[in-house]
């Protein structure tokens, strides 16, 4: 038996896929330690940032949500920062303060500066005990802070998350990325049962001001300032919870080209906040999150390009043998067609490869089961379910390999970071 670089990539793939597949199945079933929700004591004053660039179509709709929050209006406020908009933002806003002025609502406008300046400034004039940054194509459900904030009765907890759909999905690239949100909430379930969450999603995360301040704020260098605040906030073991009772909907891309450079910011800018943060990594001080979540931070990035590599290598050698053999031939192309036998040989099956993409494929189905019944959507939501998940384990994984190999250009070439 002739083993080839491939099949030693397939293997090694396979193994940590399922050495990673057992550890999250023992996270599954283990006793549930996580901080359980108490009830609120009294109604502590709470902040709404919401940055904003070039948000004229979804704004109003964000505000009016926060507005509707189930709590009394006298203990809330919003800050709008109008990031540099070039669209009608502004005046937008400016229509909704006036529509609404039993609101406490703020308007700040600055020159575009990023989104980690615009919470930074939101953050300087905050009055709440807590706060909560909501992007402007976000809208969150009338709940959520009955829901959210008990949780702080925990000193230590630092930050909660909410479950975050995609809203009223239309296209199939829609549907594809509303069954990729409910997986995703399914692994932060996973990774919230041993305190490993390393992103506190920009769509209404609460926070415990003083905690943000003291840490010195946003980030503003970084493209994905919700990431590097959550792993800054396990860096100093403070405590992030996710929370199913707490729904925000969130606008998706509805192109190839809008979602491939939105995944291309969020996957670089965890490559860049690993880099940042390396020396947690396999750090016995930070348990859990320097050993399995820091490294598999960008894991499947690295697995995604040596496996690509490993199938263009093989692909490649073969086709240099039928060139070769092309040559012997003097190119006879119609011989070998004509010559040509269709033969089928049971024994001559790839049996390893298809066990491992068999095994895979059955994780995928079984992970994509539990997660819709864990966040209580039903499969057959918003129609063309079985076509959704199927470009989702086929297609969509295969545009991913493709946004890591272009972060891995991006590095190669040291362009820019672009938000």
């Amino acid at each position: 038996m002739i083993v080839t670089f491939l099949d030693v990539v397939l293997f090694t793939t396979y193994f940590i896929l399922l050495f990673i597949s057992i550890f999250w199945l023992l996270v599954l079933y283990s006793p549930n330690t996580e901080s359980k929700k108490k009830k609120l004591s009294g109604t502590p004053f709470f902040t709404t940032i919401v940055p904003a660039y070039n948000e004229e179509k979804s704004i109003y709709k964000t505000l009016k949500s926060i507005t509707n929050l189930e709590y009394p209006k006298n203990a809330m406020e919003t800050i709008v920062i109008n990031d540099g908009s070039h669209d009608n933002t502004k005046i937008v806003v400016e229509q909704f303060i006036k529509e609404h002025p039993q609101d406490n609502i703020i308007l700040i406008n600055q020159k575009n500066q990023g989104k980690g300046r615009a919470m930074n400034n939101g953050l300087e004039i905050a009055k709440g005990e807590f706060f909560a940054c909501l992007d402007a194509d976000s809208f969150i459900h009338s709940n959520a802070l009955q829901e959210m904030l008990p949780y702080f009765e925990d000193t230590k907890m630092a930050a909660v998350c909410p479950l975050l759909k995609v809203k009223s999905p239309s296209t199939i690239l829609q549907k594809v990325q509303w069954c990729e949100y409910i997986i995703n909430m399914f692994y932060k379930y996973l990774n919230s049962k041993i305190n490993c969450i390393h992103v506190t999603p920009g769509p209404f995360s609460v926070y415990r001001t003083k905690i943000i301040q003291d840490l010195g704020g946003y980030d503003e260098t970084t493209i994905t300032e919700d990431l590097e605040i959550a792993i800054r906030l396990q860096k100093h073991h403070y405590k992030i919870v996710q929370t199913f009772d707490a729904i925000v909907e969130t606008l998706a891309p509805k192109s190839w080209r809008a979602l491939f450079f939105q995944r291309v910011r969020w996957y670089k800018g965890g490559v860049d906040n690993t880099i940042t943060y390396k020396k947690m990594l396999f750090n016995k001080k930070y348990g859990d999150f320097g050993y399995i979540r820091m490294p598999t931070i960008v894991l499947s990035g690295i697995l995604a390009i040596i496996l690509t590599g490993a199938i263009l290598q093989s692909f490649g050698s073969k086709a240099i043998e039928q060139l070769f053999y092309l040559v012997d031939i003097n190119f006879d192309i119609w011989t070998l067609i004509t010559n040509y036998e269709l033969t089928f040989n049971m024994l001559a099956l790839p049996f390893f490869q298809i066990v491992i993409t068999m095994t895979l494929i059955s994780i995928s189905f079984l992970v994509m089961i539990y997660s819709y019944k864990l966040v209580k959507e039903q499969i057959t939501n918003h129609g063309k379910t079985l076509t959704s998940m199927a470009t989702y384990l086929s297609i969509y994984s295969i545009f991913l390999t493709f946004v890591w190999m272009y972060i891995a250009f991006i590095f190669i070439t040291g362009r820019k970071n672009k938000w």
